[in-house]
C-alpha cells in the first residue's frame, strides 16, 4: 500500500575486494529486495547475500498443516474430522506452495487440494476517523 514500504536490513552490503563496481564509484549502496516475506537478498556483481528476518511475536506462531483447523476436506470425506496424528501423516500429503508462503495439502482420501499458509493473516487495523 501507500508509504507502507518494508524497509530492508540495516546492515550494509558487503562487497569482495575486486569488486568492479566498487572500483567505478565508491559510494555505491546496493539495494535489499525482499525475495519472499522476511527473507531478503542484496545482489551485485560481485556476489550475493541473504538476511532472514528473525521471528517477531506480532507474526504469530506458524500454522500446523496437519491441525484439523486447517483442514478443508471433501464433506463426505470419512477423515474430515480425523485428529490423530499418525493417520493425518499417512493421508496428508504436504508440500511447499509454488509461491511460498504457504503449503499445499491433498488428502488422499477425498483428493480434495487446500493451501495453508505459514503465518496466521495478521489482524487489520482500522484507521481512526477524520477529526
Amino acid at each position: 500500500m501507500f508509504g507502507l514500504k518494508k524497509k530492508g536490513p540495516t546492515q550494509p552490503f558487503t562487497h569482495a575486494d575486486d569488486c568492479k563496481i566498487v572500483k567505478a564509484d565508491p559510494t555505491v549502496q546496493i539495494e535489499w529486495s525482499e525475495v519472499e516475506t522476511g527473507h531478503w537478498e542484496a545482489r551485485c556483481v560481485c556476489g550475493t547475500e541473504y538476511f532472514h528476518d528473525p521471528f517477531t511475536e506480532d507474526r504469530g506462531d506458524r500454522l500446523d498443516p496437519y491441525h484439523p483447523s486447517t483442514f478443508r476436506h471433501a464433506g463426505e470425506c470419512e477423515h474430515r474430522d480425523t485428529s490423530d496424528p499418525a493417520l493425518l501423516r499417512v493421508i496428508l500429503k504436504v508440500r511447499d506452495g509454488a509461491g511460498g508462503g504457504y503449503w499445499w495439502v491433498e488428502c488422499a482420501t477425498c483428493e480434495h487440494g487446500w493451501q495453508v499458509p505459514h503465518y496466521p493473516r495478521p489482524p487489520m487495523r482500522l484507521m481512526p476517523p477524520p477529526k
